[in-house]
């Protein structure tokens, strides 16, 4: 079963939602609402809010109750696609096809539509109710996507860029650059549905495993990162190695944890045969 087919209808709910909000948001300017709606319609797979809704899902609750912080994750994570697509970072012209935010809006009106994506992201999260919940979220996904993860990882990176890259280094750039959005969106899915403090470890442990094999994985497809500090062949068996550490660690939620488990198995599908 192709991963579309899986997640129908958390796609199909993903995509309304996200349709529905960003619409909603519309005012003047329009050019910076334009510039938003092209960022996060380009096409990406949604994972991250797919494993935000199969996290809540596996501990018990509704996936549709944690739609807001599915978006949320979406939206910044978009935000950081923009931002890295810049000539000061990667200088990318081309995203999944379709011309990159700075080369259609421009670099000023890029930077802005990052800049009102992550601050959109964090006005989403502050309409979850109950209160205490997303005051746990917003603490979570903040510290995920801040110097503490995901920037964290971007600058250390620059900073790793003209000097030599050590197995260390990377695993430490990919835990945060990559791995915190990942963990915390698995971790999103269980606040959400109520989950107890045993089944949050665990979708935490699952989320740290499948966000670091996620890099390893794309370095792999790449033949960059992990490939330029260990062999193919090391690098295939960490990413085996996580992903099979992933699935364990939700072994106790049994059939709830099919969601979280079908993720792990796509990921597992696209490394190289050999």
């Amino acid at each position: 079963m192709t991963y579309e087919i899986f997640f129908k209808r958390h796609l199909a709910l993903i995509e309304k939602k996200l349709k529905t909000i960003l619409k909603a948001h519309e005012a003047a300017p329009r050019s910076i609402h334009k510039a938003m709606q092209y960022a996060v319609f380009t096409g990406g797979k949604r994972f991250r809010p797919v494993l935000v809704l199969s996290a809540c899902e596996a501990c018990g609750g509704q996936f549709q109750k944690a739609i807001l912080p599915a978006l949320s994750v979406e939206l910044i994570h978009t935000y950081s696609l923009v931002h890295d697509d810049l000539p000061a970072l990667d200088n990318d012209d081309m995203r999944r096809g379709k011309p990159t935010c700075h080369k259609q809006f421009g670099e000023a009106n890029a930077i802005l539509t990052g800049d009102a994506l992550l601050t959109f992201a964090f006005e989403l999260l502050a309409r979850v109710t109950p209160a205490d919940k997303a005051i746990k979220l917003l603490a979570e996904i903040s510290t995920a996507s801040g110097t503490h993860g995901m920037i964290g990882g971007q600058v250390a990176d620059l900073s790793d860029a003209a000097g030599k890259k050590t197995l260390t280094g990377h695993d430490f750039i990919s835990r945060q650059k990559t791995g915190q959005l990942i963990r915390v969106s698995a971790l999103a899915g269980a606040i959400s549905s109520g989950a107890s403090s045993h089944q949050l470890k665990k979708i935490e442990q699952y989320g740290e495993c499948l966000g670091l094999a996620f890099q390893v994985v794309d370095d792999i497809l790449d033949k960059d990162g992990y490939c330029k500090v260990m062999s193919l062949g090391g690098a295939t068996r960490k990413a085996m190695e996580l992903i099979d550490q992933a699935k364990d660690a939700v072994g106790i939620l049994g059939a709830k944890a099919k969601g979280l488990n079908f993720l792990a198995d796509f990921l597992m599908k696209r490394i190289p045969k050999k």
